[in-house]
């Protein structure tokens, strides 16, 4: 009888070389999300300060585009 061997399991969070490009693709558009999300919540808070008034529903969508 032989011994078998199970075979090493491989980790989902360290990506195959042949898929990093793929990864840093998807990361880059990630960010690019990210800091177009935080850029409109920049401008409302400066149009508040200024003294004008968000748009009805406008503080929900700014909070649900940054979680």
């Amino acid at each position: 009888m032989g011994s078998f061997r199970r075979p090493r399991p491989r980790f989902l969070s360290s990506p195959v070389l042949s898929d990093l490009p793929c990864f840093q693709a998807a990361r880059h558009a990630a960010l690019l999300g990210s800091n177009r999300a935080w850029n409109s919540v920049h401008k409302a808070v400066i149009k508040v300060f200024q003294g004008g008034s968000l748009q009805d529903n406008e503080l929900y969508c700014l909070n649900e585009n940054i979680r």
